[in-house]
């Protein structure tokens, strides 16, 4: 009895030790299992990611090869949808929408003051029409964009420290200087220079996201600060001067789509242009900028993947190339 309890408890005791191996093997399997399908789904998510980051890429190439082969892609009726933001593509398992914008057709922030140092009224009063206009248009239960972000942008450009004061305005007429940004939680110094991005005015005194919103698809910060006619928004158009109203701006809009102008005394063969408003017009309007700009805003998304590529591009007619200003992947 005595030996066969010795080799019961012998084999006992091996049967623990296997299976505690069997315990132990187990749970480094299993652990390397994890590791490896957590390996694998970092590999495919990257895999997925660049695939769409491609995609996003590939869409800016094929704007850049559309603005290259053109001499002016706004006034070419091949490439009429990727002005208008209507233009899907299908690039494997990745959709991609390409949207190209004109910016010679914005308003230029930087040219609210010239180089001179001295406030330009006519570009001044054309933006605060602009802000009357685009607060008209939407929704009475939206907040009304201010006139007091127009002295703040000069102020934010502008190279001095001097709160901009516009005695023409008779309500938010006051700009704001690194005195006021520096108090602000987290404080910052104001820029003092011109815009680099439009997106550069978030940082400014009563620029919320929502007010950039609003403003964004009218503004621009490159170019030599006249319209092109061919390519603005209602909006800029109607901006221009007072004595433009809603229904000539419109009309000017259809009669480019039939036929772009060809140079701007065109205009004045419009039913309701006035000599008064085509002579108000006539030196802030262009047909062919010498400075094309074009911004370009490439989306390209697989299931819960997404990218966007933002451009801002040059065209060199000269050269024949076209050259990219800034980018942003985002």
């Amino acid at each position: 009895m005595t030996r066969n309890r010795v080799g019961y408890r012998q084999n006992g005791f091996i049967l623990i030790v296997v299976l505690g191996a069997v315990l132990v093997l187990s749970g480094l399997l299993f652990g390397f299992n994890q590791m490896t399908r957590t390996r694998l789904n970092t590999a495919d998510s990257f895999y997925r990611m660049e695939q769409t980051a491609n995609g996003a890429r590939a869409g800016l190439q094929i704007a850049l090869a559309a603005i290259r082969d053109t001499d002016d892609i706004g006034t070419d009726p091949r490439f009429s949808r990727l002005l208008t933001g209507d233009n899907q593509l299908s690039l494997e398992d990745t959709s991609c929408s390409i949207t190209v914008i004109d910016e010679s057709g914005l308003l230029n922030v930087n040219h609210l003051k010239g180089p001179d140092g001295q406030i330009d009224r006519r570009c001044i009063d054309q933006f605060l029409r602009l802000i009357d206009l685009v607060n008209h248009q939407e929704r009475n239960d939206r907040k009304r964009i201010g006139y007091g972000i127009v002295p703040c942008i000069i102020d934010w450009i502008d190279s001095d420290d001097e709160v901009t004061h516009l005695p023409f305005v008779q309500r938010e007429n006051t700009g704001a200087e690194s005195s006021h940004y520096k108090m602000r939680p987290p404080s910052y110094p104001c820029r003092n220079r011109p815009l680099d991005t439009v997106g550069d005015l978030l940082g400014v005194k009563g620029i919320t996201p929502e007010v950039m919103n609003r403003l964004r698809p009218y503004l621009t910060c490159v170019g030599d600060g006249r319209i092109n006619i061919n390519a603005a928004p209602k909006l800029v158009i109607e901006s221009l001067s007072e004595q433009m109203d809603g229904a000539l701006a419109q009309m000017i809009l259809n009669q480019r789509r039939l036929r772009p102008f060809e140079n701007p005394a065109q205009l004045r063969s419009l039913p309701g242009m006035t000599d008064n408003v085509y002579r108000a017009i006539k030196d802030r309007i262009v047909i062919r900028p010498t400075e094309q700009f074009y911004r370009v805003t490439s989306q390209a998304g697989m299931a819960d993947r997404k990218c966007v590529v933002e451009a801002l591009l040059q065209r060199n007619t000269q050269a024949g190339t076209v050259d990219i200003i800034l980018y942003r992947e985002m």
